[in-house]
């Protein structure tokens, strides 16, 4: 509204809606009014002596001057409408209440909205009032209305003016332009880049409860004396995000001081720093419970760790059986834990030591947290099984000593690496993973090694270890264990058994093992025994266990696609005139197969394979010198 209105600020804790106005009656009558009212009196004496002196006639002419206008006397609130018509009544309530003329202001965070009355039908029920005012003093037909006619030009008639308003538009209205000042908070967020911290700002939300506003509009616009600008203050309050600018900057230091110094690790004697730059790449910050901070990554410390480990590490040692020449444990020696670096533990340990200097506490050393490692045959483990331990399977390769195998070296290293190996039920068996890397270092040296079409004696470091691998294999196989990977030689080799023999290589990318498992429910142990006689060589594995009732049952090997091998003489310039060496032995050509049962104490079959071999055409050369 214009400059100069009068405003009134509604109550918002006023929830009577009255939809009809009516004004107070005058005091008293003014002077103006009290001379009408001597002029009434007048003039009802004058009919009076009128209607003695000419009859009935005069006060009809009376009656009938006021058709279609109001009688005198009659008021309605303010307005004297005595001898109007119909129209200028209506003009002159419309002039002395316009009621539709004014607006409801909603004053919200965003700005004043204005709901004009006309909005929600504000104004004066002019047609009934001016209805009222016609049929005043005319309740009864002429005569015999005259007298009320008299007495309500004397004593005067005041109808109370009637407002109405649509209740129901004036609220729809109100929350209709509050409903979008309702805007959901949102939470401020803080990341760590590559260069740091990245934060999008946080923004408060409002929330909107109308009702208060509609009440307070309703029973302000619903006075009819309501001023032409009524304020209502709209029912609208901020809600803060969930995270807020002030919060993550708060973070945002935590991070600075959890990452400002290194930390240092120690461990009995020795320390580790771990530089503030490095932990600089752990922070990261997390929104758990509605709050951000600042923390450490656990998952990115325990790779810092790795150096540490080596050091704190101890290995274990298994216990091992103790047992007679002839093989027959008798006794335990017993096994001692080792000791490994915890880096779950430890890891736990710098997040902590950082949270609590990112809450500003000093910097302190962090202990590093070890834990033991057991061996794979504890003490007692070894004990319990030891005096019910019997040979479940064993095998013996003979061999000549030579420059093929390293004068027996490559066949009995392995041996000796896996002499005293444990099995643990359901553990795996692997030979390189037995045996480890082959170098001169662990008492490898050259042997032999079939090349193509050919066999070189001393061309491959390690060469002649199948004679042991073959060994162990027959010996597993033997047990009634679950066998894994194997593979036969070139040709057959006749110091091995037919069709059963398991060649191991390296070479190049490639790799070929032999493997199995132990499907016992028992720890199974393996000896590995060298002895010799002379020139000949013997190596012999055996595996001892606690029986379980499986029995094994291998089938005789059958041959087929037999091709008969030969041997030649070839004269060669690098041997003595006359002397004979032979460099390939004849093996022939043909298919194996081997078949094996393995029952368990009831009679069922645990494993039941057939080893299907082919074996190439091999012929002997003699080489004679010219």
């Amino acid at each position: 509204m214009g400059a100069g209105l009068p405003e009134t600020i509604a109550s918002v804790t006023s929830s009577t809606t009255d939809t009809t106005a009516r004004t107070e009656p005058d005091a008293g009558p003014s002077t103006g009014a009290r001379h009408r009212g001597r002029t009434v009196i007048l003039l009802a004496l004058l009919l009076a002596v009128l209607g003695a002196i000419c009859g009935s006639a005069a006060a009809a002419a009376w009656d009938k001057g006021y058709d279609g206008r109001i009688l005198p006397g009659v008021r309605v609130g303010v307005v004297d409408v005595s001898g109007m018509t119909r129209d200028g009544a209506a003009a002159a309530l419309a002039v002395a209440y316009p009621l539709d003329k004014g607006q409801v202001v909603l004053r919200t965070p965003v700005g004043d909205m204005p709901i004009p009355y006309a909005a929600f039908g504000r104004r004066l029920d002019v047609d009934p009032l001016v209805e009222a005012a016609m049929a005043a003093g005319r309740s009864q037909p002429f005569p015999a209305r005259l007298v009320d006619e008299v007495r309500q030009a004397v004593d005067g008639l005041t109808l109370e003016p009637v407002m109405v308003l649509d209740t129901v538009a004036l609220a729809t209205t109100i929350r209709t332009a509050l409903a979008p000042l309702a805007t959901t908070p949102v939470d401020a967020t803080v990341t760590m880049g590559r260069a740091g911290p990245v934060t999008t700002s946080g923004r408060a939300g409002r929330a909107v409860d109308p009702e208060p506003a509609v009440a307070a509009a309703t029973a302000a616009a619903g006075a009819i004396d309501a001023p032409a600008l009524v304020v209502v203050p709209a029912g609208v309050t901020s809600i803060e995000p969930g995270i807020t600018n002030a919060e993550v900057a708060a973070a945002i230091a935590e991070a600075g001081r959890l990452a400002a110094a290194d930390v240092i690790l120690t461990y009995r004697k020795s320390t580790w720093t771990i530089k503030a730059s490095t932990i600089h790449k752990w922070v990261t910050f997390s929104t758990a419970g509605g709050t951000v901070t600042a923390e450490a990554d656990p998952a990115l410390v325990p790779p810092t760790l790795k150096p540490i480990g080596r050091i704190v590490a101890v290995p274990p040692e298994s216990a091992i059986f103790l047992h007679t020449r002839s093989g027959r444990i008798f006794g335990v020696a017993p096994g001692t834990d080792g000791r490994a670096l915890d880096p779950v533990a430890t890891a736990a340990r710098v997040v902590s030591e950082l949270a609590a200097r990112a809450g500003g506490a000093p910097a302190t050393p962090v202990k590093v947290a070890w834990m033991p490692v057991a061996p794979k045959l504890t003490t007692e483990a070894a004990q319990q099984t030891a005096p019910l331990m019997t040979m479940l399977g064993t095998w013996t390769t003979w061999f000549p000593i030579s420059d093929h195998n390293f004068y027996g070296a490559n066949i009995w290293v392995p041996a000796r690496l896996i002499n005293g190996m444990v099995l643990r039920p359901g553990e795996t068996f692997d030979w390189w993973d037995a045996v480890g890397p082959v170098s001169t270092a662990t008492g490898f040296g050259p042997g032999g090694v079939i090349r193509g079409s050919h066999t070189d004696p001393t061309g491959a470091l390690g060469g002649g270890m199948c004679s042991s691998s073959t060994t162990l294999f027959n010996a597993a196989l033997r047990a009634g264990l679950q066998m894994g990977a194997r593979d036969n030689h070139k040709y057959y080799i006749n110091r091995y058994p037919l069709g059963l023999d398991a060649t191991v290589w390296i070479m190049g990318g490639g790799k070929q093992s032999m493997s199995f498992t132990n499907d016992t429910p028992n720890p199974i142990y393996i000896r590995g025994i060298k002895t010799r006689s002379g020139s000949t060589g013997y190596v012999t594995y055996e595996l001892w266990g606690i029986p379980d009732g499986r029995t094994t049952t291998i089938g005789r090997p059958t041959m087929r696609n037999v091709v008969r091998a030969t041997t030649s003489i070839e004269y060669v310039s690098t041997l003595p005139h006359g002397q004979r060496q032979q460099v390939e032995y004849p093996s022939n050509e043909m298919d194996v197969e081997v078949s094996r049962v393995v029952k368990d104490a009831r009679g069922h079959v645990i494993h039941a394979e057939i080893w299907q071999t082919h074996y190439v055409l091999w012929n002997g050369i003699i080489q004679v010198g010219l």
